[in-house]
């Protein structure tokens, strides 16, 4: 049995400064009529943390998936890669934040 989900696309936080912490909620629907399986939520960097259900998602219900990125020592263009595994064909689907992280101002 597998779930169907679709995400929101692709997150681009625009332009933030060096050591600011952004969150983002990719919402998702199970469009799938058996539940949804979030077995694990991996991004590329430990700057990137991915927050998931753990609980099965049910057909048609709704979720969320939570992305903090922490920009501290991460000048230029960021673009961070979560990668969700699940129920689902493929069973490998990959998330996306953006955005630029300019250096601090000196005091």
């Amino acid at each position: 049995a597998t779930g169907q989900i679709v995400y929101d696309s692709a997150d681009d936080f625009g332009k933030i400064t060096d050591g600011e912490v952004v969150t983002y909620d990719f919402k998702f629907k199970n469009i799938g009529n058996s539940p949804l399986i979030i077995s694990s939520a991996t991004a590329t960097c430990g700057c990137t943390v991915p927050e998931y259900p753990k609980e099965p998602v049910a057909p048609g219900a709704d979720g969320v998936i939570r992305v903090v990125f922490n920009s501290a020592g991460k000048p230029g263009m960021q673009n961070k890669i979560v990668s969700i595994t699940a129920n689902t064909i493929p069973s490998l689907t990959e998330l996306n934040i953006l955005g630029m992280v300019e250096a601090a101002k000196a005091k």
